[in-house]
């Protein structure tokens, strides 16, 4: 409501249209014999290039052949047919005459006065087909035969069919029911007006949720989110225009709310806005909710305006209006300056009353009591709020909304905030769009310059899909050119231009046609009458607000608010898991959206979340043990690794304005990339649940996928339940069953929805019988220490060895195998040990274990009594290398045995029962062999060459 720029305008010329080929007051049909009677009607055809015909068996992801069919229709595309009092076909239309006129659109004649119970409808696969006495057919391309300049477009068609549908339901025309039975031109013209408003509003709601490629329009019309928010935004419409007047004193005096949302690569916000007036100031408190976390929807007070004490200052303008001081900044905030019973007047912050720009505000009320919270949030400001609102959601007893009308207070010309060198609302030409046109003079073309292609127009855009090229001819034309499917470019409309003066400023006056503006894919104006100034250097496009042209809005009381935020949670979303919706080998960007869309929550990738993840791993693991890893850099670039090992290439990623997290594997290869968008996370584990779109070519399919964020440095050993270790008697300090090891592996495990990290062949192995990709596992706790893995195979056993380069070293040949739970088994060759090592959990870039160790000299040791399944519990963190990084260990040998010596001459040997003297008993194992390691090997402290 704030802000001038929401001032919607209604064209008061363009209501007035007259009937070519019968007089006005010759009477119309209503549910008898049409009287015969022909106008002329010029029809846009506007399908999106994305929807197949219904005749393709498949699809690409260009479709020129459908580009063609908007291009190429016959008459026999076209049908025309009379709905009566209930919504049912009653009649058919003669067609007379067929014209195309190329790039999509055509002239016909049919027999009939502009009426909103007239239906064009268009087979773009064939000829329309209906049954008289039925509804209208689902699948067909339609619109009302309301005014002679029309545009059938995809929101036109859903609109349309869903208005026949309600008033099938109704068996009324409701709120339409005087302009059904009277067919007064002006009155038809109005509601032409409203059903293209409902179109747009559909169109900018409904359409970022649905992707079209791939998909029939019958398709289209059978998802649920087409029906539930086409019916929807009817219900809002029909309630609104059969509210009553209201007290607007009493109404400002309590205080109404407007409530909208906002869904964008800066982030999710909800927000909540009231307004009100004591009879001295007003008041506008605002409150938000910004989506950055876990956290519930808490509505949290912003900033409150006090009209008679808050001062702004120049950083505060939002944008700026034209007096006769030249550009005056606006705040955007306004403020009652008297109100009545019947209507109040208001002024933006910046103004006072003498400036005579200020607005008057009526308002309607109606009962919400009974009817679904969902329909009264089915703006473009609001609709992402019913995502936290269960579908059936009522409101209760005593809640109200109100329908605003107000008009400017006179002629207004409003422009974008343009100082410190703010380019929003410069006009740019499509020949050279970074530099702005610089002068008023620039912009005209004289008329033996005019283009004949798009590539020779001296224009600049309205939107996305329009441009328009003034002419410098004696009539001031102004061209209107729409690109329709497949990038081709048309003529679609002409204007006229005006050049004036106001407030010392001269100006250019242009009246957008109506046609444009259904067909303007991103419209960035509320209203059609706009103008270009020269403004701090450069060309600028404002918009004029027409005196008693009205802009509607809705709010609701204070009960209705309160009910709505009662309502929404975060608790109503999908819990988390994986989605498969859409999930195809045959996919393109239309279904990727629709996939997203069904599997959506509140999450997205937004600028600070992709910041959030630089650096960070992002690891997946396969049914089969597949372990993958993303990390992303801040130059852009990002690193792969496929089972713990970082492939090499070269790649980028980015973030799309869709919130897509585009990946590009190979910078040399435009074609081949990845969409990741972001359905759902998970807080406490750090999950992400991802779809999917990969892009191979002129092939895509669509996955999904599930990741764990993991922090650099992070990934620990589950230590619970080892066992120690006693250097001393070289023996675990606890000793441990195989039984006890399982239990202990089964709590330290990190398994998250199903994925649990084991190994595989495939992350041990490599690829089989390729002994140059064989791996070996080091250990964080000991790096002097290998297990050297090989795929040569003997019997049932994988071959390799054992190696440790400390102390004395060691280096013994083992047999290994991958057992069914994905536990990797070893034991010596020699049978003087076995273990067993299971992964807890993965980072992507390293394995965290948890190891059972069985020797056998515990077992027949007789003061130890150490059973088969008994043995040694330990943990740590392990990193797989090239099994050709293993050194070469030569394990350091006992020396030979001393011989026995003859005794010395003189010295005889003991006498034969006679007791040697005693030696020194053992103290066990000799420090730094495998039975005593972690020591200093105690044979290099024998002397080489010892001393007689």
């Amino acid at each position: 409501m704030r802000s001038y720029m929401g001032y919607t305008l209604l064209f008061v010329s363009s209501m007035l249209l007259s009937a070519c080929g019968g007089g006005s007051d010759s009477p119309a049909p209503v549910a008898g014999t049409p009287v015969p009677v022909s106008t002329t009607f010029t029809v846009s055809v506007d399908a999106p290039d994305g929807v197949v015909l219904a005749k393709q068996q498949g699809f690409s992801l260009i479709q020129p052949a459908y580009a063609n069919a908007v291009k190429d229709l016959t008459d026999q595309n076209f049908a025309a047919v009379w709905l009566d009092d209930k919504g049912k076909v009653f009649d058919s239309i003669d067609i007379t005459r067929f014209e195309a006129q190329g790039d999509g659109k055509y002239v016909l004649d049919a027999g009939t006065r502009a009426r909103i119970n007239a239906v064009l409808l268009v087979d773009l696969d064939g000829v329309p087909e209906f049954t008289l006495g039925e509804s209208l057919p689902k699948g067909l391309y339609m619109t009302p035969l309301a005014a002679e300049r029309l545009a059938i477009s995809l929101e036109s068609s859903l609109t349309y069919y869903a208005l026949a549908q309600r008033v099938v339901a109704d068996e009324s025309w409701g709120v339409f029911s005087d302009v059904f039975e009277s067919g007064a031109q002006g009155a038809v013209a109005l509601a032409l007006e409203d059903i293209n408003k409902i179109a747009i509003d559909i169109r900018d709601t409904l359409f970022p949720k649905i992707g079209v490629q791939g998909l029939a329009l019958i398709d289209l019309m059978n998802l649920t989110i087409v029906k539930t928010m086409t019916e929807g935004r009817l219900e809002r419409f029909f309630t609104e225009q059969s509210a009553t007047q209201a007290n607007i004193l009493a109404i400002l005096n309590d205080g109404y709310w407007e409530i909208s949302a906002s869904e964008g690569n800066d982030g999710k916000g909800i927000f909540a806005d009231k307004t009100s007036y004591d009879g001295s100031e007003t008041t506008i408190s605002e409150f938000s909710w910004d989506k950055s976390g876990s956290e519930d929807i808490t509505l949290t007070e912003l900033f409150t305006y006090l009209s008679n004490s808050t001062s702004f200052g120049s950083d505060d303008i939002r944008s700026q209006v034209l007096t006769n001081q030249g550009w005056t900044g606006l705040f955007e905030y306004l403020k009652v300056q008297f109100s009545t019973d019947r209507n109040a007047l208001l002024t933006d912050a910046a103004l006072t009353t003498a400036a005579e720009k200020g607005v008057t505000l009526e308002a309607k009320v109606y009962p919400l009591s009974g009817k679904k919270m969902h329909d009264f949030l089915s703006s473009r400001d609001n609709h992402y709020l019913t995502r936290y609102i269960p579908d059936d959601t009522m409101f209760s007893a005593g809640s109200s909304g109100f329908f605003f009308t107000w008009r400017p207070e006179n002629e207004t010309y409003l422009l974008c905030d343009t100082t410190n060198n703010k380019d929003t609302c410069r006009a740019y030409p499509i020949l050279t769009p970074d530099a702005g046109f610089t002068s008023l003079e620039d912009i005209k073309t004289p008329l033996f310059d005019i283009g004949i292609t798009i590539d020779q127009v001296n224009g600049f855009k309205l939107s996305d899909n329009i441009v328009a090229e003034f002419i410098g001819d004696d009539f001031f034309t102004v061209r209107y050119w729409s690109r329709i499917a497949a990038n081709e470019w048309t003529i679609q409309d002409t204007g006229v231009w005006a050049p004036t003066t106001v407030s010392g400023k001269p100006v250019i006056r242009f009246d957008i046609p109506d046609i444009i503006k259904q067909l303007a894919d991103d419209y960035p104006y509320n209203g059609r009458n706009l103008f270009l100034v020269e403004d701090r250097g450069f060309v600028n496009i404002g918009e004029v607000l027409l005196k008693l042209s009205e802009f509607n809005f809705s709010g609701f009381d204070n009960d209705a608010k309160a009910q709505i935020f009662a309502a929404a949670t975060r608790d109503n979303l999908p819990p988390f898991g994986e989605c498969a919706f859409g999930d195809t080998r045959f996919a393109n960007e239309g279904l990727f959206l629709n996939a997203v869309t069904e599997c959506g929550g509140d999450e997205r990738f937004t600028t600070q979340a992709v910041n959030d993840l630089v650096d960070k791993t992002l690891v997946q693991i396969s049914n089969d043990g597949e372990i993958t890893a993303h990390i992303l850099r801040n130059d852009n670039s990002w690193e792969h690794y496929r089972n713990t090992l970082e492939e090499a290439g070269s790649r980028n990623w980015s973030l799309t304005e869709e919130g897509y997290l585009k990946l590009v594997g190979d910078t040399n290869i435009e074609d081949e990339f990845d969409y990741w968008s972001l359905t759902s996370y998970e807080y406490q584990q750090k999950l992400l649940a991802i779809k999917v779109f990969s892009q191979q070519g002129q092939q895509a399919q669509i996955s999904s996928l599930m990741a764990r964020e993991y922090i650099p440095g992070t990934l620990a050993a589950c230590l619970d339940g080892d066992s120690g270790w006693d250097q001393t008697t070289t023996t675990p300090m606890v000793k441990e069953s195989l039984s006890s090891y399982n239990d202990h592996v089964q709590q330290c495990k990190q398994v998250w929805f199903g994925r649990n990290p084991v190994f595989s062949e495939g992350l041990l192995i490599g690829q089989t019988g390729n002994n140059s990709d064989d791996k070996a596992l080091t250990f964080a706790s000991d790096s002097s220490r290998y297990l050297k893995l090989s795929d040569n195979f003997k019997g049932e056993y994988f071959l390799g060895s054992y190696v440790d380069q400390d102390g004395c070293g060691f280096n013994f040949d083992i047999r290994w195998k991958i057992e069914e739970d994905g536990t990797l088994y070893y034991e010596a060759i020699d049978g003087s040990m076995n273990e067993r090592i299971q992964l807890t959990d993965t980072d992507g870039l390293k394995l965290a274990i948890k190891a059972f160790n069985h020797q056998t000299r515990w077992q027949t040791d007789e003061t130890l009594l150490y059973g088969s399944d008994e043995g040694e519990v330990w943990s740590d963190i392990v990193t797989l290398i090239d099994a050709s990084q293993v050194p070469n260990v030569v394990p350091v040998e006992p020396p030979p045995p001393v011989e026995e010596e003859t005794p010395p001459e003189g010295e005889t040997p003991p006498a034969e029962g006679e007791t040697p003297p005693a030696e020194e008993e053992p103290a066990g194992p000799p420090g730094g062999t495998i039975l005593n390691d972690g020591q200093s090997c105690a044979y290099l402290e024998v002397p080489e060459n010892p001393v007689p």
